[in-house]
Parts: C-alpha cells; sequence; structure tokens
C-alpha cells in the first residue's frame, strides 16, 4: 500500500494507472466507507482513498477540532483491504492558493442542510475539485447517507464536464437502523439508544405520504413535533422530489425525505429514498 502524502508524488504515480476509482473520506472510516471501497474494488484494482479533515465544510472550529482523527487505524483498515494507494495530504499543501477559488454552486446548497450550515456544501466542492483534477478518477464513490451532498456533486461534475461517473452507493445501517457516521462515536449511552428515532420519523412519514391522508406539510410537522418532544432539536425534516430536491408535489412519484437533527450535542442526518406506484 502505497501512502502518498504530497501533490507532485500522488500525480507522478497515478499519471500512468489506467481506469481509477477515488474514494473521498475525512478518515474516522467506519462499515459506510468498507462498503463504497468494496464497490469500488469491483470496478478496478487501481483504487485510490483520500484521507483529509476539510476545514472548509466545517461552520464551527469547535467542530473541526473535535472530529475524530484516527489515522493509524485508518491506514491499517485500508492495508487489509488491499487498497493500493492513500492519499494523506496537510491542510498546508491541499489549502495552497484555494481561497482566490470560488465555487457556485445550484441554489439547492443554500437549503435543507446548507441553510443551517452556511458555505458547508461550497467548502465540500473546492476540495471536491481539486481531489478531482489531482487524481483524473474515471469513476468516484459516495454515500447516499448524505443525499444532498451527492445531488450537488453530481451535478457539479456534469455543469464542469468532469469524465467523472459518480456512484451513490446506499448508506450502511447499524442493527438497529442507525445510519453508520463517525459521528455516532460521539453520542451519549442514552442518546445512543434514542438515535434511531430519527429513521423511524422517517419512515413513518414515508408511511402518510404513500397513504396520502394528511398534506405533506402536516406530515412534517408531526414528525417534527414527535421528535422535538422527545428530547431532540431539529433543523429541517423535509418531503422532496429525489429528481430536483425541490419540494415534493402531491404527483410526485420519486420522493426523498431528509432529516437532520441534533441529539445532545450530535448532529445526524438520514434520508430514504422511494418511489410511489400509480
Amino acid at each position: 500500500m502505497h501512502v502518498i502524502h504530497i501533490q507532485n508524488e500522488l500525480i507522478k504515480t497515478l499519471k500512468t494507472l489506467p481506469h481509477i476509482a477515488f474514494v473521498p473520506t475525512m478518515g474516522n472510516l467506519h462499515e459506510g466507507h468498507i462498503k463504497l471501497i468494496q464497490e469500488a474494488l469491483k470496478k478496478t484494482k487501481h483504487i485510490v482513498v483520500s484521507i483529509f479533515i476539510n476545514p472548509l465544510q466545517f461552520n464551527s472550529k469547535e467542530d473541526f477540532k473535535n472530529y475524530p482523527r484516527t489515522l493509524e487505524k485508518d491506514l491499517s483498515i485500508l492495508k487489509g483491504l488491499n487498497v493500493p494507494y492513500v492519499f494523506v495530504p496537510s491542510e498546508e499543501d491541499i489549502l495552497d492558493q484555494l481561497e482566490k477559488t470560488e465555487i457556485h454552486l445550484p441554489p439547492i446548497a443554500n437549503d435543507l442542510c446548507g441553510k443551517f450550515r452556511p458555505g458547508h456544501f461550497n467548502g465540500v466542492a473546492t476540495i471536491v475539485c481539486k481531489l478531482f483534477t489531482l487524481i483524473q478518477p474515471d469513476i468516484a464513490f459516495f454515500g447516499k447517507k448524505d443525499f444532498q451532498q451527492l445531488f450537488l456533486i453530481k451535478a457539479l461534475v456534469k455543469q464542469l464536464n468532469y469524465p467523472i461517473e459518480i456512484v451513490g452507493i446506499d448508506t450502511v445501517r447499524d442493527h438497529d437502523g442507525l445510519a453508520k457516521s463517525s459521528r455516532n462515536n460521539l453520542l451519549s449511552e442514552e442518546n445512543r439508544k434514542k438515535a434511531p428515532q430519527l429513521l423511524q420519523q422517517l419512515n413513518a412519514m414515508k408511511e402518510k405520504v404513500i397513504q396520502k391522508t394528511s398534506s405533506l406539510e402536516e406530515i412534517e410537522a408531526q414528525s417534527v413535533s414527535a421528535l422535538n418532544t422527545s428530547g431532540w432539536m431539529v433543523d429541517y425534516l423535509s418531503i422532496r422530489s429525489a429528481q430536483s430536491l425541490e419540494n415534493a408535489l402531491h404527483d410526485e412519484n420519486q420522493i426523498v425525505i431528509l432529516g437532520a437533527a441534533t441529539l445532545g450535542s450530535v448532529r445526524l442526518i438520514d434520508n430514504i429514498e422511494f418511489c410511489i406506484q400509480d
């Protein structure tokens, strides 16, 4: 396994490789990341995994400071998976000159999570573009747990004409349905037991949408109230078109319900995607 820290070394190492697959991460690897890598390995043996905790996507310096850093463990996991190339750049190296570059994302980037984390997706897109330019992958893998991020990355690749196939991989869940996330480690024991309530409310909303017994606004309000009453601080629970991420219409067939809420001091996100049969 080649662990590369310098951009020029990365470019030199990869320039002759055919059909490169890329899995970007911020480290603290879990089963969700492993699933992405396993799916990438089905496509090609030339896999690049990046580990970079991106300061541009954090709205709070404290949140950035507290993000779990487990590089030694992460490298051990990647070695066990037979990942051939791992890119672990320094903050100074990857961010050099980026303050002069600004990426404008579609307006939906300022809705949902973007509304509560201003500039978050611009920070994500800036680093993803930099990594795409350095690695020049043929295919890249992202988790569907952050549905909005996946949506925006696909839009970015289309708009900038990157010759990259973006593959979304289904959310990996714990035994009780909680979506795997590095943030789960920050939950207290009591809140870890309550955390599956987010998915439970998304599923309850799904059933109500299918039954069409209430307006979409009423469905959202009922679940927001239920979570808030249970001790959560809800940012949003929103029923959207899976195709555009705009507010869903009553005759919409392809639906995604997205949610973000804080339990204790830990902000969790999740979503479920489904089709309504005519």
